[in-house]
């Protein structure tokens, strides 16, 4: 081509699924542009053909009328015959995707920089009410100065909508969020999943939802997490792997709501916060742990008293028992220590005193009975225990009470009370494993939800809470799971692939009945299109699930080439687990 509308073509930039790039002169201004050429031809046909024309023209000038410098700017957009093209603002540089596809390794710094100014573009795009809804690497522009540039706003929508329109893949699902995979309605919180998708291969190169197909890929956004970001790069910064898990929330609720939230975070990461001091920590400190409440701090002191002291009564006692006479028991000992009011000889000789235990010992005293200090010890300990019990302190308690017992093994009160501690240390972790869940049941992460609620049973294998969410985590998977395969069961009658179909049936006898069906349909229609909606799944039990469905199957009879309904109504499969697979075993 040598021109389009006014533009001389100057050379071809790239091509698509729909069309091709171009680089243009614009000779009334003398400026170079892009031209992308659109061919709705090759996704529709007849009056949707010109009804996609109309609704692309539209979002076209819409997008057109935003202005940013982080935007791809539309200049114009035009129709030559069956051809549409929209001209844009020509950007010397290269893809992200290339750049990802370079295996460069981004700083923290640079990625905070770079999704600033597309967070920026997004919410100011997001304000105008337009959604790019084709947030993807290869979507944005880095310019030769290190500039980012989002562009195709207004052209996204064609590609989302006919992404399997007459057998052809435009595009793919990799970068889209769970609700848009689906065909609900979708809002701004959409693109900031794609976004965070971006981000995560950004980070790691490589994308968060991979698989060999389009079907795998769709499930896994909307069931799977991704493999956690210090699996696949080690040296990530510490609060990335935070910022991605709420970014790629699978409810759009639980994101971030906007480009400039997501861009708080990043800042954080990028810069050292204002509020962090330096401390001199002494070499021998541990790095990581949590400093001491005032009560442990406390626990701790008495400990270290008390062996202090115990080891001071043996290093004195042991050398002065032998210096000292032996007592008779027969006489009361005199315990009172003589002083000025005394009424023994004032000229008597004073007894030379000898220290024990930080006092002083008279030749009429007797020594201490060790026994009477270890009694105080323990008299000590037992209030400490039940001190720190009464505080909740299960932990503390639990310390004192193996020290203590590693000294008089026999002590029953610092016994009950370990056990009492652990009892409910264990009691607070299973309730906090039933908590956690619960709460990735709620928030749809399944697998995660049982991996928690096995915490619980494993201890507690009749617990009714933990039981319950069990059994609706695994139900949920399972209707995951069935939903990809009635996905391929459909896709495999659109594409007549009679093996892929047979595939997911594990019973001889229906395999055989669904052959026979399937090679008829196959032989005498083609333009086959099958649709499954309202599903309702009736679970017997947990390795057998009946589901019911409606299925509209539209085809072309090859005879009279007319457009045919094959079948419209209510169908219902049988799917029974077969090893780690769900096969139909019945068609009803």
């Amino acid at each position: 081509m040598q021109k389009i509308g006014k533009y001389e073509i100057l050379e071809i930039l790239g091509k698509g699924a729909m069309g091709i790039v171009y680089k243009a002169q614009d000779p009334d201004i003398d400026r170079e542009v892009a031209i992308k050429t659109i061919h709705f031809d090759a996704a529709y046909e007849g009056g949707e053909e010109e009804e996609a024309r109309t609704r692309f023209m539209r979002e076209a000038q819409a997008a057109g009328k935003l202005s940013h410098p982080n935007i791809v700017t539309i200049y114009d957009v035009g129709r030559e015959e069956r051809m549409t093209y929209i001209v844009m603002q020509l950007i010397k540089g290269i893809s992200l995707q290339g750049i990802i596809a370079s295996k460069r390794v981004f700083s923290t710094q640079e990625v905070s920089q770079l999704f600033t100014q597309l967070c920026d573009a997004l919410d100011y795009a997001h304000k105008y009410g337009i959604i790019h809804r084709d947030i993807k690497p290869a979507n944005i522009l880095i310019d030769d100065n290190g500039r980012p540039f989002i562009l195709d706003f207004g052209v996204a929508r064609i590609g989302a909508s006919t992404m399997t329109q007459t057998g052809k893949t435009l595009g793919t699902p990799s970068y889209m969020s769970p609700e848009q995979v689906i065909g609900k309605k979708i809002d701004n919180r959409s693109d900031i999943f794609s976004l965070g998708v971006v981000l995560y291969e950004l980070l790691t190169g490589r994308r968060p939802f991979e698989a060999e197909n389009i079907t795998t890929i769709i499930y896994k956004i909307i069931n799977e997490e991704p493999p956690p970001l210090s699996d696949v790069r080690k040296d990530a910064p510490a609060g990335f792997a935070d910022i991605l898990d709420r970014v790629l929330a699978k409810k759009p609720e639980e994101r971030y709501q906007t480009g400039g939230e997501l861009v708080k975070d990043l800042k954080r990461l990028a810069s050292p916060s204002q509020e962090t001091y330096v401390m001199d920590i002494p070499a021998a400190a541990s790095f990581g742990k949590k400093p001491k409440s005032k009560k442990a701090v406390g626990v701790v002191v008495t400990l270290m008293s008390l062996v202090v002291v115990s080891m001071g009564i043996l290093l004195i006692l042991s050398p002065w028992k032998k210096n000292v006479p032996e007592i008779s028991t027969s006489v009361p000992a005199k315990t009172a220590r003589l002083d000025e009011t005394s009424t023994a000889d004032p000229g008597a000789k004073k007894p030379v005193d000898k220290p024990v235990d930080g006092k002083t010992l008279g030749d009429d005293q007797t020594i201490p009975d060790s026994q009477s200090a270890e009694d105080d010890s323990l008299r000590e300990n037992g209030k400490q225990l039940e001190t720190m019990f009464e505080d909740e302190n299960y932990t503390g308690v639990k310390r004192l009470a193996e020290s203590v017992l590693s000294v008089s093994p026999d002590d029953l009160s610092a016994s009950d009370f370990l056990t009492r501690a652990e009892e409910k240390i264990k009691d607070a972790g299973l309730a906090a494993s039933l908590r956690e869940g619960i709460d990735f049941y709620n928030r749809g992460r399944f697998q995660q939800s049982l991996a928690s609620l096995q915490m619980v049973l494993a201890e507690d294998a009749d617990h009714a809470e933990a039981n319950r969410y069990r059994t609706l985590a695994q139900r949920a998977i399972s209707r995951s799971e069935i939903k990809v395969i009635l996905e391929r069961y459909r896709m495999a009658e659109k594409e007549k692939n009679l093996l892929l179909l047979l595939q997911n049936i594990g019973s001889d006898t229906v395999r055989e009945q669904k052959k026979q069906v399937a090679v008829a349909l196959f032989n005498n229609y083609d333009n086959i299109n099958s649709i499954i909606s309202d599903e309702k799944f009736n679970h017997i039990n947990s390795s057998r699930v009946e589901v019911v469905y409606a299925n509209l199957l539209t085809a072309l009879e090859k005879k009279t080439q007319s457009k045919k309904v094959v079948f419209q109504g209510e169908k219902t499969l049988v799917f029974e687990k077969q090893g780690t697979d769900w096969k139909i075993v019945e068609i009803k």
